[in-house]
């Protein structure tokens, strides 16, 4: 069974922290989220090729609105203007960015 968030916090708005419910801790913080981005906008939708250029975001970015979408994911707006992801818990979980 895919481990579900039992917390996250959105700990100030350049980072998000999840914990998980088998006890994982992934942190992502604002740059990875817009960079993980799987709309139609950053991701071509029939091939799956990223169409986001990691140089037009900025380091600095931080993100806002952050809000659940049912029971399956988070969405939230980002200092760019970007605001059309849907972030799945599964996908969350799988690209954290401290993983080997």
């Amino acid at each position: 069974m895919q481990p579900t968030p039992r917390t996250i916090t959105r700990s100030d708005p350049e980072r998000v922290e999840i914990e998980w419910s088998d006890g994982h801790a992934t942190v992502y913080s604002a740059r990875d989220l817009r960079l993980l981005c799987p709309c139609a906008l950053c991701v071509d939708e029939l091939t799956s090729r990223p169409l986001l250029d990691p140089a037009s975001v900025a380091q600095d970015i931080t993100q806002a609105d952050f809000h659940l979408v049912g029971s399956y994911a988070v969405s939230m707006r980002f200092s760019d203007g970007h605001n059309t992801g849907i972030y799945p818990f599964r996908m969350l979980r799988e690209n954290d960015p401290a993983a080997p």
